[in-house]
């Protein structure tokens, strides 16, 4: 790829992480913000972006999924990364003095029961965990400290305080690349997965009709989501992935048979399955 692939969160940040692993020899280019990264790629400044889009614990990452749902963009990559939070301050620091923890807001979401056994901390959203990371380094503060990776702290020369903070050891995030074209070129025997987003019809079991066809025709939906309809009260909009390649007989024409049974049904992109956890 000679174009960079950007990526949330700065260097440090497991998004950087993930861009790396996807794609180990191409330049990283950070991004502030989930929407930036979708804006780069639009414009063809990067040639892909990775974006966080599932934890283990703390479910979807609701802004993107509601950035895909407009974007020119599909999902043509994923890969999984265990998140082993960290505990990270200045040397020195003491951990019963600490006045603030900062981090993203799904690494705090995802430590909730660390932060609870600390009832005079406050905690403190930072941009990315990275960020959380050089905010304290910035702050030169014993007192506060940061939820972040031990990449984040190697970066920043930051003393680990302690080993995995995160409410269950079995924490992974799944990320995404995203890209302006659609992939189907499955290698021989390669596992795929489609991403498809719907609006049901609204009648009683519009919901059970619409995914129906899955059933019937055998393919099994590996995720299922519900996110807003922006401007729609209580309207919600469908996100499904689905094991299985657009080409395959069975997912094509269960796909075909979903499209008479829903309001508006739209492909997020089809990518090489990743083995979860």
């Amino acid at each position: 790829m000679t174009l960079p692939v950007a990526h949330f969160g700065e260097e440090g940040a497991y998004a950087a992480e993930a861009a790396g692993r996807l794609y180990p020899e191409a330049e990283l280019v950070a991004c502030h913000s989930i929407p930036d990264v979708v804006r780069a790629v639009t414009r063809g400044d990067a040639g892909c972006g990775v974006l966080p889009i599932e934890n283990s614990l703390a479910g979807v990452v609701p802004e993107t999924y509601d950035v895909l749902a407009h974007a020119p963009l599909s999902i043509v990559d994923e890969t999984v990364l265990a998140v082993p939070h960290v505990l990270v301050g200045l040397p020195g620091t003491n951990i019963d003095a600490l006045a603030r923890i900062h981090s993203h807001p799904m690494a705090l979401t995802q430590c909730r029961r660390f932060l609870s056994s600390l009832p005079d901390t406050l905690p403190e959203v930072a941009p990315s965990t990275a960020g959380a990371a050089r905010r304290v380094v910035e702050s030169g503060d014993t007192r506060q400290a940061a939820i972040s990776s031990r990449w984040a702290a190697e970066r920043y020369e930051l003393t680990v305080l302690l080993n995995d903070v995160s409410d269950h050891a079995q924490n992974y995030t799944r990320f995404v690349a995203v890209a302006g074209h659609t992939r189907i070129d499955r290698a021989p025997g390669e596992d795929w997965r489609c991403a498809i987003r719907f609006v049901t019809h609204h009648h009683p079991g519009a919901l059970h009709d619409a995914i129906e066809p899955l059933r019937r025709y055998g393919v099994n939906m590996s995720s299922l989501q519900s996110r807003p309809i922006p401007g729609r009260p209580w309207d919600y909009q469908f996100y499904a992935d689905l094991e299985g390649h657009p080409l395959d007989a069975p997912v094509g024409e269960a796909l075909r048979d979903m499209e008479g049974k829903v309001a508006q049904i739209a492909y997020l992109g089809c990518y090489p399955a990743h083995p979860r956890p």
